[in-house]
């Protein structure tokens, strides 16, 4: 809901308010917390400032999009500038209700309804800014844009998508931070005066850094207290920044990141940032992760798959690497029978001469020496015993060894008078080039026109280098997005999955097109427990793409039980990274437990709400709870770290069930009230192994 005052506006969802007016033609943040009845008395109380006259206020105002140059000396939310001038001041000018969101040319939440846009003006540099709020069910989504009304040129250094303005608080950050194989470890810590960035400069989302950030009060927990979570729909160069200054206040700004001399903008031209998504709760971590799942499931995932079970893949790179050959892959199909098992995906290697990585990448037409008869004898085995088939694809890079390359060696990104750093054996292509795009896109189709394919895993395994200009990098992303909407487009019915090394670019934005996400390539369940917990964070589990793989793990050479390694996987998308055809009877047995007790559990584990009881980085052990939408069931995972001498039990006390409801324990075989197990709770023990894990099944009985 939108509610205008004289100038204040006031947005609410009946869970909270965010409120800002205008007063002597500036625009000032006044409130976003838990949903209030706002009085012009409240929602003008926005701190004006009482230092030193010289400042004129300006450096402890609560601006809704602060600029620079004009007194303000925090992080500013825009950088605009022209031949005359270095600084900017806008102005309000007016607003309008748009009855639908627009749209801009890049991925955003759907399905938006009314939509705010107040129009700002700096008549010095002779140009517009725009920004626009849109309220969800579960939260606010948030951008801007410049637009240059001028004849001269403008260059725009910095547009952030929203800056948020806390009042004088103590505040703790929570980023997402790693590296390959270990990302999204949870990191928090006071924001104590000073700037605090989380940012991405690799023209990807990245291991390293999430475009995601909470600011939580500092006594909040995962259940408990107020958190504000933003988050960038958005998988290039970002940047979030958060500025505690000297009266404690927190300025949080939120965007992506504009490098090398700026974006130019001539007449009538116009910048738009991405959108940025922002939720509140006051439920702690917890209640702000749920509402980004709900928000995410209904307004941003492809809806062609957002209410449909995701398939159980077998997948053949840990199985075989680049070492396969027809008679090889029709084994490894007919090992994929009878366990329960939907896709077989050909990973890596079916192409041009790719025996290692060294060659090929951007040959997009099948390799006769390994498969003569091309994709038809492994779809058709497949078909035989009622299993698609899925195949993987490298799109944004080139080997130098691969005929795309020879033949177009100025297609690959490189800086005027150097030779391009080699990654992986590997150069990205210039993606910000229609014509790169395009070819890419005519050789995928003709692979996916041509054979019965029902999935495509999208990989993409370095950062960008040699990237000579900021519209370079942001039309690199723009030309992923389009060869996305092509093949979107072109094939409604192929569920990709995608991946950058892992987890290297999950975001938002991707989400929009890939329905999951490979969450990280350390398939370690132990692991994978603490990748899991952090990404869930903000991502629902639907899109948590997570497989049983081998033992001794590929990655970390740790062995764990198979009980294990599929209750970890089982908590999102769940499928399976090992030889089919050559493991032994017993773990073919539970194989086909596994997927036959997921595909029961499915609705609740991909739809439900989720509660992290027990958080893997303090003490080794994990437990998660997803309930259904009604209560009426819930699926817990609970493992063990290392055992150890006269082991305490976990009493684990579970959430969001129905208090006064009877439930049944199978695993336990005991009933008793929600109360009983959210307040008693359930003590767990997993004896006799390293890293053991159980699974409970609660259901809501009549008696």
């Amino acid at each position: 809901m939108i509610q205008i005052l004289d100038k204040i506006f006031h947005l609410t969802n009946g869970d909270f308010s965010y409120s800002f007016y205008v007063k002597e033609g500036k625009l000032y943040h006044s409130y976003f917390g838990k949903a209030l009845t706002v009085s012009e008395e409240i929602a003008t109380q926005s701190v004006l400032g009482r230092g030193l006259l010289i400042n004129c206020g300006r450096d402890a105002a609560q601006f809704e999009m602060p600029e620079s140059g004009r007194g303000d000396f925090r992080v500013p939310a825009a950088v605009v500038r022209s031949e005359k001038t270095i600084s900017a001041d806008f102005t309000y000018c007016g607003y309008e209700i748009l009855p639908t969101k627009p749209n801009f040319g890049m991925p955003s939440l759907r399905d938006g309804g009314e939509t705010l846009k107040i129009t700002l003006k700096d008549d010095v540099l002779n140009a517009e800014m725009y920004l626009y709020y849109t309220v969800f069910e579960n939260g606010l989504a948030r951008r801007s844009e410049i637009k240059n009304l001028g004849k001269s040129v403008l260059y725009l250094d910095k547009l952030s998508s929203a800056c948020v303005e806390f009042p004088k608080g103590r505040y703790d950050l929570i980023g997402l931070n790693g590296r390959w194989g270990r990302e999204c470890n949870i990191v928090r810590a006071a924001a104590t005066c000073g700037v605090k960035t989380f940012s991405s400069v690799r023209g990807v989302t990245s291991h390293q850094h999430n475009p995601f950030v909470t600011v939580a009060e500092y006594s909040a927990g995962e259940e408990n207290g107020e958190v504000f979570g933003l988050n960038l729909i958005y998988s290039g160069n970002f940047e979030i920044e958060c500025e505690s200054d000297e009266k404690s206040q927190l300025r949080v700004n939120i965007g992506a990141k504009i490098m090398h001399g700026g974006i130019a903008l001539g007449k009538g031209e116009i910048f738009s940032s991405p959108e940025a998504v922002i939720v509140y709760s006051d439920c702690g971590l917890g209640g702000m992760s749920r509402k980004f799942h709900r928000l995410y499931r209904k307004n941003l995932i492809n809806p062609a798959f957002a209410d449909k079970i995701r398939p159980v893949v077998v997948n053949s790179w840990e199985s075989c690497y680049f070492d396969f050959n027809e008679d090889k892959l029709l084994k490894f199909i007919d090992g994929a029978k009878g366990l329960g098992i939907d896709t077989v995906v050909l990973d890596d290697g079916w192409f041009g001469r790719r025996d290692n990585d060294t060659s090929s990448l951007g040959d997009w037409f099948i390799d006769k020496n390994k498969l003569p008869h091309g994709l038809d004898p492994l779809i058709s085995r497949c078909k035989k015993h009622s299993l698609k088939f899925g195949i993987w694809f490298e799109p944004e890079a080139v080997n130098p060894d691969s005929e795309m390359y020879k033949a177009h060696p100025d297609w690959a990104l490189k800086t005027d008078g150097r030779e391009g750093i080699r990654m992986r054996n590997q150069f990205t292509l210039d993606f910000s080039r229609a014509e790169v795009v395009d070819s890419v896109f005519k050789m995928m189709s003709e692979i996916l026109s041509s054979y019965d394919i029902s999935y495509v895993k999208w990989d993409m395994n370095r950062p960008l280098s040699d990237v000579v200009s900021a519209e370079k990098y942001l039309g690199f992303v723009k030309g992923v997005y389009s060869l996305y909407e092509k093949l979107t487009k072109a094939f409604p019915d192929v569920l990709i999955e995608g991946c950058s090394s892992g987890g290297g670019r999950f975001d938002p934005a991707m989400l929009y097109y890939s329905p999951m996400i490979w969450t990280s390539d350390d398939t370690d369940a132990f692991e994978r427990a603490h990748v899991q917990y952090g990404a869930s964070l903000c991502y629902p589990l639907q899109t948590l793409s997570n497989h049983v793989s081998v033992c001794p793990n590929h990655q970390t050479g740790r062995t764990l039980s198979f009980h294990t390694r599929g209750a970890i996987a089982s908590l999102g998308c769940l499928g399976y990274e090992l030889n089919v055809a050559e493991i032994s009877e017993e773990e073919r047995k539970q194989i086909a437990e596994q997927t036959a007790l997921y595909r029961k559990d499915a609705e609740v584990i991909l739809k439900g709400d989720l509660y992290r009881l027990i958080s893997p980085f303090e003490n080794g052990v994990f437990c998660e709870e997803v309930v259904s939408e009604d209560k009426s069931k819930a699926y817990v995972v609970f493992m063990r770290g290392l055992n150890v001498c006269n082991m305490p039990l976990e009493r684990v006390r579970l959430k969001g069930l129905d208090a006064t409801a009877m439930y049944y324990v199978k695993e336990k075989n005991v009933k008793c009230t929600g109360a009983d197990l959210m307040y008693g709770g359930l003590c767990l023990e997993v004896y006799g192994e390293d890293f053991g894990a159980e699974i409970l099944h609660i259901e809501r009985t009549e008696n």
